[in-house]
Order: C-alpha cells, then structure tokens, then sequence
C-alpha cells in the first residue's frame, strides 16, 4: 500500500532566540496568548501547568516538560529534537505538522490525544498511555512503544517501521494494512478474538508468536 505524504512542519527561516524561555512561556500561559516563531533550547517546564497552551511554528531543543500539565495544549508546525516528556499529563493535546526526534516520553499519559501529519523518529514512549488518540498520516520510526496502550486508536494513513512492540496493547485498534515486518512485535495485548490482527503484515517469527493468542500451536 502506497503511503500517503505527510506534510512536514512549516518552520521560517529565522526564529526568535528564547533567551529567557521559562518566563516567556510563564507570561504566554497567564495571558492565553499563543507563542509563535521561537527557538527553545534547554528550556525547563518541568511540572509547570500549561493547560491549553498553544505553540506554533517553534523549535524545541533539548527541551524538559517532566511531569508537566499539558491537557489541550496544541503543537502546531514544530520540531522537537531530544526533548523530554517523561510523565506529563496531555491528555487530548493536539500535534499538527510535527516532528519529533529522539523525544523520551516514559510514561506520559496522552489520551484522546489528536496527531495529523506527524513523524516519531527515535523517540521513546515506554509505557505511554496513547488510549482512544485520533491518527492521521503519521509515521513511527525507530520507536519504542513497549507495554504501552495503543488502545482504541482510530488512525488513517498511519505507517511504522523498525520499533518495538513489546507487550503493548493493542485492545480494539484496528491493525489491518499496517506492516510490522521490520518492526519486533510480540507479548501484545488485543481482544480474546484477536480480530484486532485482522489484515495486519507479520513476519514468519511474529506469526508462530501471534498463533499462541489464538490457542494455536505452530511447530
């Protein structure tokens, strides 16, 4: 199945140095502003609440939200490069037209979380809770979602290549056109049918493995 394109983020040229990027963001919050166009590197939101917060056509580098509060907050046209992201609560957060490399995410909870046009390269999201987001056009590269909850996802155009699946839950997401050939699947958690399996691509290895949620033995 040919894969559909995913638009990248749409960043200027130039942006704006954050040189003091905790009180920009502090000031942004408290007034409901929006912040557009800056360069974040280093910047420590570690626990801060930024419910609703809205970041548009930024860079974050290096970043740290550690425990921070991002229910509803939106991501729209950025880049993340090694960020941190290790135990926020973002539940329904909204990624559109982002990238995100080598970000740690160890157990984050996004529910009803929202990605359009989004590329996970590198990232870490071991034991995330990404029950019921909405995906659409996305890509997963060199990820690892190990026991984490890809329950009740509804997705459209999404693709995936070389991560790892181990013991995560899969519970009512459909599978079928998605390939996990080159990916390591195995321990994963679906519905006592199994019919979440349905029309999904699995190697030789990874079909004796998902045989045995079937009661069946291979030899």
């Amino acid at each position: 199945m040919k894969e559909k394109p995913i638009l990248p983020p749409s960043l200027p040229e130039r942006l704006e140095t954050a040189e003091r990027g905790e009180e920009l963001v502090a000031m942004a919050a408290a007034r409901q502003e929006p912040l557009t166009r800056w360069h974040f590197c280093g910047l420590d939101l570690c626990g801060e609440t930024l419910r609703e917060m809205r970041f548009e056509r930024c860079l974050f580098e290096g970043c740290r939200f550690t425990g921070a509060d991002l229910r509803a907050a939106s991501f729209v046209d950025c880049r993340l490069k090694n960020c941190e992201f290790s135990a926020v609560r973002a539940g329904e957060a909204y990624f559109l037209r982002c990238q995100l490399q080598g970000v740690k995410a160890l157990a984050a909870s996004l529910p009803d979380c929202r990605l359009a046009h989004v590329r996970l390269e590198g990232c870490n999201f071991t034991e995330v809770n990404f029950t019921g987001a909405s995906v659409e056009n996305v890509r997963l590269e060199e990820c690892d979602f190990s026991a984490a909850s890809l329950s009740e996802w509804r997705h459209k155009g999404l693709s995936l290549a070389r991560s790892k699946f181990f013991r995560t839950s899969f519970f009512k997401t459909p599978l079928a056109g998605l390939d996990f050939t080159d990916s390591e699947l195995e321990g994963v958690v679906v519905s006592d049918a199994a019919a979440e399996l349905k029309g999904a691509t699995v190697n030789v290895r990874q079909a004796a493995e998902l045989a045995r949620l079937l009661g069946v033995t291979v030899r």
